[in-house]
């Protein structure tokens, strides 16, 4: 069986939609930040899960994307036909005429045998399943011998309203206490290049329009500046210049703007600088964080720089 990034992210976004839609229907924005998926690749992933009966849409303003069905009825396995078709080891499987050996092979029905095997596990396991049990779902299952288990009873409607209003409260304090911490630590980091030199930001976007409107301001205020077009030259581009604060596109070809933080997070010389994300895309509060700021675009510059003056200080 060949499973390839399509059957996976598919399974992917259905969870996804499955986990939020209690909320109202699923913005494939946010599915897309969450997930850390092509927001391109998730749009062409949905037309073809509506198209397969898994999913619908919801139009106007609070739109979105919600299941078609219940998720104790949509298998792992369902899933990966519609997105995948054919999916056998082995052209052969399906079709004694594909291989002039088929008749005579001895190994056939092995992988027959063992295209049937995968299916019946991913058939076994649905989505509800998944939102249970989470990684245990497959030991629960072979535990009851592939039945399903008890459905857990439904929150009541009065603790759902109770989560829903407290929850963005504890998040956007959270939130807060966050970016003060973040701002404390950059400013008594970065309090001056050695020599005297300008601080450095490093501007990470894949518009050159863009890059160089923003080099533009940031020199003008006396800021020096480095630049990289996506996530694997702002890498290369982050150890060779040490930068004192970078701005951040979020979608980017290649390596896009939540995967590079990642990366640079990882890196212990790197944990506290501050990032600025800079993007066209709703919902970017939601791919970083832990950013000092999050500016949508089209930008007004002179919150840009007020913004990294604040971060940083002044050059």
């Amino acid at each position: 069986m060949r499973l390839t990034t399509k059957g996976r992210y598919g399974v992917r976004l259905m969870l996804d939609i499955a986990q939020h839609e209690a909320n109202g229907p699923v913005s494939i924005t946010q599915a897309s930040l969450r997930q850390d998926i092509s927001l391109k690749y998730l749009e062409r992933l949905v037309g073809e899960l509506q198209r397969a009966g898994f999913v619908r849409s919801v139009r106007g303003r609070e739109g979105g994307h919600v299941l078609a069905m219940p998720p104790e009825d949509i298998t792992l396995g369902s899933v990966v036909r519609a997105l995948e078709g054919d999916t056998a080891m082995l052209v052969c499987s399906n079709n004694r005429l594909a291989c002039p050996r088929s008749v005579h092979c001895i190994t056939r029905s092995i992988w027959i045998a063992a295209d049937q095997a995968m299916y019946e596990k991913l058939n076994s396991i649905t989505v509800r399943d998944i939102l249970e049990d989470g990684q245990n779902c497959l030991s629960r299952k072979e535990a009851q011998g592939g039945k399903a288990g008890k459905v857990k009873e439904p929150k009541t409607v009065a603790t759902c309203e109770e989560n829903v209003k407290a929850k963005p409260v504890m998040r956007k304090k959270l939130a807060r206490r966050m970016v003060r911490q973040r701002l404390a630590q950059s400013i008594q980091r970065h309090t001056a290049r050695p020599g005297g030199a300008a601080k450095m930001i490093m501007v990470v976007d894949d518009d050159p329009e863009i890059v160089d409107y923003l080099v533009m301001v940031l020199r003008e205020r006396g800021y020096d500046t480095c630049t990289a077009s996506d996530g694997d030259e702002a890498m290369a581009v982050l150890k060779n210049e040490c930068p004192d604060l970078i701005t951040l596109d979020l979608e980017m070809p290649n390596e896009w703007g939540p995967r590079f933080y990642r990366k640079m997070s990882r890196l212990s010389e790197f944990q506290d600088l501050p990032v600025i994300v800079i993007s066209g895309l709703a919902g970017i509060h939601l791919a970083i964080p832990k950013a000092v700021a999050t500016v949508q675009k089209p930008f007004d510059p002179a919150e840009v720089l007020r913004i990294v003056e604040g971060a940083i200080g002044a050059p």
